[in-house]
């Protein structure tokens, strides 16, 4: 059973920007999330559209299931978690709704309908 700890700002000791490997247009890293500490000693790995895109994609590609820290989840017994059909068909439409939103955008800019 999970149980949510309610957190306010207050609670936090320190953040730390996470990045992936590749790196964006202008040369700049790509920050994928944030890792947060809290003041109990709880550290929490939060994404970003763009990590939690990058995830799912490593997960279709490999079979199985990570955490947002990119560990492999295991279940009680120790042994990995595969996708199911379900998760590898909700995976797969949030990547190519990123892709489709990113290509509605790219299509207006061009057009100047961002003036």
């Amino acid at each position: 059973m999970l149980i949510f700890k309610k957190r306010t700002k207050e609670d936090v000791k320190s953040k730390k920007k996470f990045f992936g490997k590749g790196k964006k247009a202008d040369g700049k890293k790509r920050q994928l999330g944030v890792t947060v500490t809290f003041n109990d000693g709880e550290t929490v790995t939060l994404l970003n559209p763009s990590g939690k895109a990058t995830k799912y994609a490593a997960e279709l590609r490999d079979g199985k299931r990570y955490t947002n820290d990119g560990k492999v989840k295991v279940d009680r017994n120790g042994q990995e978690m595969p996708l199911t059909a379900e998760q590898k068909a909700y995976r797969s439409a949030y990547i190519q709704a990123l892709s489709d939103s990113a290509k509605a955008y790219n299509a207006a800019k061009a057009k100047g309908g961002d003036k």
